[in-house]
């Protein structure tokens, strides 16, 4: 398969994002960085590059509906006139909207934390939307679908749990379009979401289930969203799940003495959060919590209107 890299810079701590050209007909980007004049001179100059120009791009494939990811997606589909895909399930991400809000602030509240941190927390993500343009629409892709990348025919895969739309797309001469699924040195995080009901979804068990699916894959090698192609993904797998596994230990370690809630987990774990990495940790955290939960190992209860674990 013939895959070109496209590092654009994005002002997050993660650091550049890759986007894919997939050259042929239809010529195929997947993943669109961020909406900065920086990202856009970027792809502009890594497009052109290996024989390309913005509108040249016949169609975009989206990953996932983190803005890093698809910002700009809609400054190159005005550009270019290509079609966007990505899966139904991060449509409110793609199209900027906010319900989650007040799910957030219920969440907040029993994990311990002050009123004002949503305050805070929600103008951190107000400021985020000068990086996106909402996309007006998509073309859905469901999990199985063929795709036809060019010169190579890819298979999505529904891999949720970083984010519930999140696809992998997978060639069958062993080659992985990963995503957000498998970063190196660094772990994906398995950030919380609620149904439109509020319901939380149990995103680290989900994650895990996406790791072990694409495990029996047998990658040969794996393009992930940041950072430089992966050789050995089976390898990388089997240490984010050893990671988690060695995680949830350490928490359920920490539940013996007394009832704590999920910020007393936090503040033990990690110091000196900013509001966007408390929500990181705060999703890492019940992740864990949940495979504990799924075990029968820790107990759940109220104390006002916090939540509390004990080890059981």
């Amino acid at each position: 398969m013939q895959i070109h890299r496209i590092e654009l810079p994005t002002p997050f701590p993660v650091g550049p994002v890759n986007v894919f050209l997939l050259p042929g007909d239809p010529s195929t980007l997947i993943d669109a960085g961020p909406k900065t004049e920086q990202a856009q001179a970027a792809l502009e100059a890594g497009l052109t590059a290996v024989g390309y120009r913005t509108d040249d791009v016949r169609r975009i494939i989206l990953t996932h509906g983190h803005i890093d990811h698809f910002g700009g997606a809609d400054w190159i589909r005005q550009r270019s006139g290509a079609e966007v895909f990505a899966h139904d399930a991060d449509r409110s991400k793609f199209e900027g909207q906010r319900w989650f809000v007040d799910h957030l602030k219920k969440f907040f509240t029993e994990a311990g934390l002050p009123a004002a941190f949503l305050q805070i927390f929600v103008e951190t993500l107000i400021s985020y939307r000068e990086l996106l343009d909402p996309l007006p629409g998509f073309s859905p892709l469901a999990d199985g679908d063929a795709v036809d990348g060019g010169q190579s025919r890819l298979r999505v895969l529904h891999c949720p749990g970083h984010s519930q739309g999140h696809i992998c797309l997978y060639h069958d001469e062993g080659a992985l379009i990963a995503g957000d699924l498998l970063l190196q040195g660094i772990s994906p995080n398995p950030i919380v979401e609620f149904t439109r009901k509020g319901k939380r979804v149990p995103t680290l068990p989900q994650y895990l289930q996406s790791l072990r699916r694409v495990l029996l894959l047998n990658c040969d090698v794996a393009y992930p969203g940041h950072g430089e192609p992966i050789s050995n993904p089976s390898a990388r797998i089997r240490e984010l799940i050893a990671h988690h596994e060695q995680r949830k230990e350490e928490i359920r370690g920490r539940l013996n003495r007394k009832p704590k809630t999920l910020l007393d987990l936090c503040q033990e774990i990690y110091q000196n959060l900013d509001e966007i990495n408390t929500m990181l940790a705060l999703s890492e955290v019940i992740g864990h919590l949940d495979l504990l939960a799924e075990e029968k190992r820790v107990t759940v209860s109220r104390r006002g209107r916090k939540v509390v674990y004990r080890g059981k």
